[in-house]
């Protein structure tokens, strides 16, 4: 198997997701429809630093298909995990404010999906 060219994380709407990561229902193969921009590169790798935060338990989720993990977030989480990641980073600061609007937008009292896909 070779390895993944394409690692992207994005914020996808939690209807399909939300069973599988509780349990309810087995993991079916593919990967949430997106509903948000997709977050930009940083210095951290953002993919890597989703699927650690998943492992160790900091997010609520779980691997869904071969390389796809999902988690369940609020849109505080979001916001705080992208301050986390990018800090005050200026690079490709034209996609992080778009990215920083549409949680901002999102309802407060739902939650979401936080997807890392790799492919």
């Amino acid at each position: 198997m070779s390895a993944a060219r394409y690692r992207d994380v994005y914020i996808a709407g939690p209807d399909l997701v939300a069973p599988v990561l509780r349990g309810v229902v087995p993991p079916v193969d593919g990967a949430p429809y997106r509903i948000s921009p997709f977050f930009p590169p940083s210095a951290l790798d953002v993919f890597a630093e989703v699927v650690e935060r998943i492992h160790r338990g900091a997010l609520t989720g779980r691997q869904t298909a071969a390389a796809c993990w999902c988690a369940l977030v609020s849109p505080t989480e979001i916001a705080s995990l992208i301050d986390e990641v990018y800090g005050g980073a200026a690079e490709d600061a034209a996609r992080l404010l778009q990215l920083r609007s549409f949680v901002a937008a999102l309802p407060g009292d739902c939650q979401f999906s936080l997807v890392a896909l790799a492919f």
